[in-house]
């Protein structure tokens, strides 16, 4: 897979002597993240800061892996760096207009310690996890009724959209759905972490785990402002008799013990 760098980055990524693969894979920081140890390898995330030619700063988060691999129809033994689906994922998402983080910097490359993958992607400033917002906001009088309606359209809007695109996130916890409330009138959502995603074609199943997944993550809602939700994500003002049948299997999955699931997956 070739390479990629952002183009408006470019230049000051260089300047900075982190505009390549080498460069990066030898950063030495603080970690973000501590490594995951996992899939037969490790994978980390740094924070990074870039300084702009206006003498501003602009916060980048690197991600680095090595041996983390998962397998894929077309590469069933030998597997592929998660980065590397997660790329291809973001890629595609941002081509569908997906609210998504930008890309910054992508590479692969094999050395004698095993396959090695870099994914760089711009910070996120003010965007809050998905059950922080829910607790600070939608459980907030100080807020209107309006504001926490503009919430919640945005956040099922972003997830119809991933949907729209023929994605399943698979992992779409709370954590990953990221809200903006700097302008509580006009809030704005944005998903994350797609190393798990996949393109599924049938909307069901793409809808019946990521929303179920949703609905357990994110805790002390009412009945109301889940449905509210439900019906934001599905772009109508009142159930019919499909969407109460999705609406019933998305609540049966989310009250499914985790072995239960798992062995539906599998199957």
């Amino acid at each position: 897979m070739q390479a990629y760098i952002s183009s408006t980055l470019k230049n000051q990524l260089e300047a900075n002597q982190l505009g390549d693969f080498d460069h990066l894979w030898n950063y030495r920081g603080d970690w973000f993240e501590s490594p995951n140890q996992g899939r037969g390898g490790w994978s980390g995330v740094n924070r990074l800061v870039l300084e702009m030619p206006d003498g501003g700063q602009l916060g980048l988060f690197l991600k680095r892996q090595q041996n983390y691999i998962r397998r894929t129809f077309l590469h069933p033994f030998s597997g592929v760096a998660t980065f590397s689906c997660e790329y291809k994922t973001i890629s595609h998402l941002q081509n569908h207009g997906v609210p998504v983080p930008t890309l910054v910097f992508f590479d692969q490359k094999s050395s004698t310690e095993g396959a090695q993958a870099i994914l760089m992607t711009e910070e996120l400033l003010g965007y809050r996890s998905a059950d922080r917002v829910a607790a600070e906001v939608l459980l907030n009088p100080a807020y209107t009724r309006r504001q926490k309606q503009a919430v919640i359209t945005c956040a099922a809007k972003a997830v119809r959209s991933l949907h729209e695109a023929r994605v399943q996130h698979r992992a779409l916890h709370s954590k990953h759905l990221l809200v903006n409330m700097v302008n509580p009138d006009a809030p704005k959502a944005v998903i994350i972490d797609f190393e798990k995603a996949r393109i599924k074609l049938f909307p069901l199943s793409r809808t019946r785990r990521d929303l179920a997944t949703l609905n357990r993550d994110i805790g002390g809602l009412s009945r109301t402002t889940r449905l509210y939700f439900f019906k934001q994500y599905l772009g109508i003002e009142k159930l019919g008799f499909w969407s109460k049948v999705l609406c019933r299997l998305v609540i049966s999955r989310s009250r499914k013990p985790k072995r239960q699931r798992q062995q539906e997956v599998a199957v």
